[in-house]
């Protein structure tokens, strides 16, 4: 307590009572006086030390959480931030990528687009769904249905649960017009301005812009092997509250990485203890290629912290834009009022064919053509890169989703690259497209291979591995 004697108040100068102490201790802060998570002294304590008001105290405690230089444990007291004050996290800015001009070039070799070949669509299986649910019910199929969704189509998907091991009531089930208006429902049911949202570092552009139009303040996470930096995560935990972290549990976009079952335990002790919800995406999760078997998040799941969010699009067709949130029950009422005033309901027609096709085609069979291709694509896109870029980038084997995160050389940008290549006809994704604007990690590209043939796996890896030469050889 005797260094605080260090901090001088003076009463007669126009900065405010409380603005003084709060410089002085950011001062004992940046020289080291106070370390991380070191706690501020009782705030009577403090007034009797510095011959001040107890509201002074106050006052400059709370500016200087608002700042993120200390936080406050309720019923412990105040402490130090973890968070060094030079290396305050900023906010990702909001994404602008525009993908569609790339698409539009003629003959190029695109590994940006990660749809699926329309050959592997289950076209004839879903036009017996629809003709059967004309014939049975007439007008009566295009009827709107309760906003939660077509309750048997919600009871089936009890049972697909069943197969990840989770184990689900049709209560809790939303039906949603594809991922993305999940992610939009939640944050519209969730979110005010000014929120604080967490999410993994790089991650997808889409989520992150749904919840900056809806006023969040975004800050991202940095990605280990195994998972999100629960680290770095309890850190931020500790001066920001968010209302929920945003994360892809397997084959994560971009990085394809997979969580182990140790960090998903950590994710979800600290989601208890920091009170928040966790938004787990189940975007990729049906194409796994190795025998280790799926646990998502939400198996694990005992105290119902966990959004789990599956969309239909890439297992079965993108157009059909179905999906569906299996949520905690404190969040059914708010996230029911968000899904009716957006658009009522999912079509009660698609709804109702998607049912009839679950109970009379079953999930495995489709899942099981679409997982056989995957991880073809997935060993020709590997054995493509090991051939003409095994002495050029660094990457992990993530063992199945429709990508792959290679490491540039040192020296060559990716954003340099891909403009490169887009000359040669070869559309490649950069990091800082999934960075938000952050320049931070310029090192580099995502391949999709899931939609493209192997005569153009060999001949993009070629082109890419020439350009790279160039850049390396450049004066």
């Amino acid at each position: 307590m005797d260094s605080f004697y260090s901090i001088i108040i003076d009463k007669k100068s126009e900065v405010p009572l409380y603005q003084q102490l709060a410089e002085g201790l950011c001062h004992m802060i940046e020289q080291g006086i106070l370390v991380a998570n070191s706690k501020l002294p009782p705030i009577r304590q403090m007034a009797s030390q510095l011959h001040v008001n107890a509201v002074t105290v106050v006052a400059a405690y709370k500016y200087l959480e608002q700042k993120k230089v200390v936080y406050s444990l309720v019923g412990s007291g105040t402490y130090v931030s973890p968070l060094p004050i030079e290396k305050m996290p900023e906010p990702l800015i909001f994404p602008s990528v525009d993908v569609q001009k790339q698409y539009s070039i003629e003959g190029a070799i695109n590994f940006v687009d990660s749809s699926i070949p329309q050959s592997l669509f289950p076209v004839e299986e879903f036009k017996d769904a629809f003709y059967t649910v004309l014939e049975r019910e007439q007008g009566n199929a295009f009827r709107y249905l309760d906003s939660m969704g077509y309750f048997p189509l919600r009871e089936i998907l009890c049972e697909y649960l069943k197969e990840y091991t989770i184990h689900a009531s049709a209560e809790n089930i939303q039906i949603i017009s594809g991922a993305q208006q999940g992610i939009d429902i939640i944050s519209k049911a969730l979110v005010n301005y000014g929120d604080t949202i967490f999410t993994e570092k790089p991650t997808f552009y889409g989520a992150c812009a749904t919840f900056m139009s809806r006023g969040g303040n975004v800050i991202g996470i940095n990605m280990e092997k195994n998972g999100i930096d629960t680290l770095e995560l309890e850190n931020l935990l500790k001066v920001y509250h968010p209302k929920f972290l945003y994360i892809m549990a397997y084959f994560q976009t971009p990085t394809g990485i997979s969580y182990s079952t140790s960090k998903k335990r950590k994710l979800l002790e600290l989601a208890e203890k920091y009170h928040f919800y966790i938004i787990e995406d189940d975007n990729l999760y049906d194409f796994y290629y190795g025998k280790e078997k799926i646990i998502p998040l939400k198996a694990l799941d005992y105290k119902n912290k966990v959004i789990y969010i599956k969309s239909f699009s890439k297992i079965w067709m993108p157009g059909l834009r179905m999906g569906f949130m299996l949520l905690p029950k404190k969040l059914l009422e708010s996230v029911r009022s968000a899904k009716y005033t957006t658009d009522i309901s999912t079509s009660g027609f698609l709804q109702k064919g998607v049912e009839y096709y679950l109970k009379k085609y079953g999930w495995k069979h489709h899942s099981e053509i679409m997982r056989k291709y995957g991880g073809e694509q997935y060993r020709m896109a590997v054995s493509a890169v090991k051939k003409h870029l095994a002495e050029k980038v660094s990457f992990l084997l993530p063992k199945g989703g429709i990508s792959l995160w290679l490491k540039l050389p040192p020296n060559v940008e990716a954003e340099q690259l891909c403009t490169l290549l887009l000359q040669q006809k070869v559309i490649v994704s950069p990091s800082t497209q999934y960075y938000m604007g952050q320049k931070e990690n310029n090192e580099n590209i995502r391949i999709c291979f899931s939609n493209v043939k192997q005569r153009e796996l060999e001949e993009g890896m070629k082109k890419i591995n020439l350009v790279i030469e160039r850049l390396q050889n450049a004066p």
